[in-house]
């Protein structure tokens, strides 16, 4: 009776078919697009995203009273193409929401002239999450977001080269982007 238990023991790991691989689900690359936008600027010409329809830009979020957000709105400015960039600012409170009084006032303390346009657009901002300024959206020429940047940034080399992978950066949906963006760390 023992000799009988202990064979069929030993072979009641041969009775089941061993089950077959569970195939590992392969997670598709994604994309965020970038939303559609309209707004009136700083010197009353409206804007909206279709005009940069296979154009890549940035869309740049910050607020009025954003003082240290300057340097970093300087050195975007002085890096990526005038026709390229909108500066948005996040906050809708109505003493906030003077477009040409915000342009004036980053044009004196700059000492020099910006020409770029200056929308009120907090809803904008709220869709794209840009709760922390400064906050740049590098948009590839798809109108994907290729690249976020939350945070002051100065360093123009930087700026320059995340912008030169953005005008070229193309995203596919089996493969992903053809290129990533390295830390300014």
């Amino acid at each position: 009776m023992v000799g009988l238990m202990t064979v069929l023991l030993l072979l009641a790991g041969c009775i089941e078919e061993e089950p077959a691989p569970v195939e590992e689900e392969r997670s598709l690359p994604v994309a965020t697009s970038f939303p559609a936008w309209q707004g009136v600027s700083h010197d009353n010409t409206s804007h909206t995203s279709e005009a940069f329809t296979n154009r890549s830009y940035l869309a740049y979020f910050s607020a009025p009273w954003c003082t240290h957000c300057e340097t970093t709105l300087d050195a975007y400015d002085l890096t990526v193409p005038a026709e390229q960039v909108v500066v948005f600012s996040r906050d809708g409170r109505e003493e906030y929401a003077n477009m040409s009084e915000w342009h004036n006032t980053t044009e004196q303390n700059l000492n020099r002239t910006v020409n770029r346009p200056f929308i009120l657009h907090p809803d904008l901002a709220m869709e794209v999450e840009a709760k922390s300024i400064p906050h740049a959206v590098f948009v590839n020429p798809q109108g994907y977001a290729f690249h976020v940047e939350i945070g002051k940034e100065t360093n123009q080399s930087y700026i320059q080269s995340v912008w030169e992978l953005t005008e070229t950066a193309v995203f596919n949906e089996t493969t992903g982007w053809n290129h990533r963006v390295e830390s300014s760390d």
